[in-house]
Order: structure tokens, then sequence, then C-alpha cells
């Protein structure tokens, strides 16, 4: 008897000590040291130019996009601060979301305030990078229209070509062809201000070459540019260009940007941006599995 009741005192303590050592790794998390770092592909957008990360069949995401109205550059530095460097300022803000078809497929739809600028796309990620393939490849389809698609319709297409090395660095580049890039809007109201003697730029269509990377620099932090500059076609102001840093948790990514421009289309970006502004703004993303 007193045998057994060592034994039962025994298996007692044992189960006593797993189950403490248990709760103490519950409280006590494996240090950040043991975290794997985030990828160098974090996000479907780098600010406004697309990338080539997939979504899973049936996944979603969702999209914030908010650039300040007001110049950076109009002002002095006591004028900004009045205005708290633009966020007492109005906004151009934007919605969008993604559904996954397939893990392959998915379509969108994306709104801006900017002109009422409604855009339907698809996509399909014709490749992802691997060990026999150094490029990941998706072909994207779009159809964009102002005033809630009920003017200046502007089709485009485009394919993304990208690069990651390692969890550190990604690199992208997407030739963009906008059709109507130059809307009737735009080319009524050139002509009805036309300079004697300056002709009017009657081009409608632009091909653009987005061009973008991904830089993480800490363990889920990351430093992002692009610029779109205009091969061929309507090509006014300058090409859009953006610069960025954000962090990723949970699923969401937050990011804060400067550039010459409100864009979040295609064809806004075809248009470019101004030549001597810079704006504040801000993405905030999310995927849902």
């Amino acid at each position: 008897m007193r045998r057994h009741r060592y034994a039962r005192i025994a298996v007692l303590a044992v189960a006593v000590g797993v189950s403490a050592s248990s709760t103490a790794a519950q409280d006590n998390p494996a240090p950040p040291s043991s975290i794997p770092p985030a990828p160098a592909q974090t996000d479907e957008a780098i600010v406004n130019l697309p990338t080539t990360l997939s979504l899973q069949t049936h996944g979603s995401y969702f999209r914030l996009t908010h650039r300040f109205a007001r110049d950076l550059r109009r002002g002095t530095f006591g004028d900004l601060a009045q205005d708290l460097f633009s966020l007492d300022n109005g906004a151009i803000i934007g919605l969008e979301y993604r559904f996954g078809l397939t893990p392959n497929a998915q379509v969108g739809i994306h709104r801006s305030t900017f002109d009422k600028a409604i855009v339907l796309f698809g996509r399909w990620d014709a490749w992802a990078q691997s060990e026999d393939r150094p490029i990941g490849v998706a072909v994207g389809v779009a159809f964009e229209g102002d005033n809630n698609l009920k003017l200046d319709h502007q089709p485009s297409a485009s394919f993304t070509i990208s690069h990651t090395h390692g969890t550190r660095v990604a690199v992208y580049a997407t030739p963009t062809y906008v059709h109507h890039a130059h809307t009737d809007t735009l080319l009524a109201l050139h002509e009805g201000h036309a300079v004697p003697g300056v002709p009017v730029d009657t081009r409608r269509d632009t091909f653009f070459l987005g061009l973008g990377g991904r830089l993480r620099v800490l363990q889920s932090a990351y430093l992002v540019a692009e610029a779109s500059p205009r091969l061929a076609g309507y090509d006014p102001d300058r090409a859009a260009w953006n610069v960025g840093i954000e962090k990723t948790t949970h699923g969401h990514t937050f990011q804060l940007n400067f550039g010459n421009n409100f864009d979040t289309t295609p064809g806004q970006i075809a248009r470019g941006g101004d030549p001597q502004s810079v704006f504040l703004g801000f993405n905030i993303s999310r995927k849902f599995y």
C-alpha cells in the first residue's frame, strides 16, 4: 500500500510539472529573434503599382488608399505645421476589394473619389518564382471609367514581372497600355483652352513602364519605391512616382507614402503627376482567408 501511495505521488508530481512547463511555455512565448522574418513580397501593391503576390482560393483582400490634398512644397514650414503637414486638408480616398477565384486568378473593384473613378479588374498569375524560374509573371486587365463608370472609359492591359532575392528584396516591372488615357473630357477641355500656335496633343493612348521595389529593413518593416515613366503616347506633366515606409502585422499592412500624385488607377497613373508637388498619403490593407 505504501509503495502504491508513493507511485501515485510520483505520477501526480510529474503531471504537475508537465502542466507547469506547458503554462510557462504559453506565458513566455519564443523570443522575437526566433520568429522568422516576413517575406520580401508582402502585399498586392507596392504603392499604386501591382505585385505578383497571389490570393488563396476564396481569399479576400481589402485596401484603403488616402492622399492628402495639400502640396507639401507649398508654403513655409510654419504654414505646414499649422495644417499639421496637410492632415487638416481634404483628401482623395480610394477603396478596393479583391477576391481569389483560384490560386492563380483574382478579380476586384477599386473606387477613387478622384473624378469618382471606378476600376473593374482581373488578374491571372501565370507562374510564381521558383528554383527553376527566376521570375514571377502576372497578367492583368482593367476597365476604368469616371463618374462611376459613366464617362471616359479607359480599358487597359498589363503584365507584371517580379523577382525576389531571399527575404529582403523584391523588384517589379509592369509594362502597361491604357486606351483613351487622354479622355474625351480632357481632350475637349484642352481644345477649348488651346493657345494659338501651340498644337493640341491629340494622342489618346499611353504606354508606360511601372518600375518599383520593396526592401525589408527590419523584421517586418519595409521601404518601398515606384515610378511610371511613359514610353509612348500621351505623356503630360512628369511621370508619377511614390516612396514610402510600411509595417506588416497579423495580416495588415500599414504604409506611409509620399508622391507627386493622387493616382491609384491605371488611367490616372498614365496621366502622370505634378512636376512641382509632393503629397502625403497612406495605404492600409488587410487579407482575409
